[in-house]
């Protein structure tokens, strides 16, 4: 592997990993501090949902299947996690909602390496 694929994969996982923790943050504070992107809040739980599958499956590209479960338990252990909150709530067609984004973003991921791993490999000159 190049110098410079190695360093691209950690952006990738930083990248992924700092949507994780806002999609956490954004999940959790209270209703009244949650930012509002669209009208649609169910296009901002696909958006950030795929997109962190996505992520986490290019970062991680040896681990599909932990990527796999952990996208539908981190939707999952979220939803449950706004049944603790005041203001939030947890529901079943939220969590599909969020689950299925995510696995859908972590299949397109996959596309991703593939693609990746059969371009041609560039030869320094020299």
């Amino acid at each position: 592997m190049l110098e410079s694929d190695t360093r691209h994969l950690r952006l990738v996982r930083i990248a992924a990993w700092i949507l994780v923790a806002l999609i956490v943050a954004v999940t959790l504070v209270p209703i009244g501090l949650r930012p509002v992107v669209t009208a649609n809040p169910s296009i901002e739980r696909i958006a950030a949902y795929a997109l962190a599958g996505l992520l986490m499956m290019v970062g991680y590209p040896r681990h599909r299947l932990q990527v796999l479960i952990g996208s539908v338990l981190l939707a999952g252990g979220l939803e449950a996690a706004q049944t603790l909150t005041s203001t939030r709530h947890g529901r079943i067609d939220d969590f599909l909602v969020k689950a299925g984004a995510a696995l859908a973003g972590a299949v397109a991921g996959l596309g991703v390496t593939a693609a990746a791993a059969r371009r041609p490999t560039r030869v320094p000159d020299r």
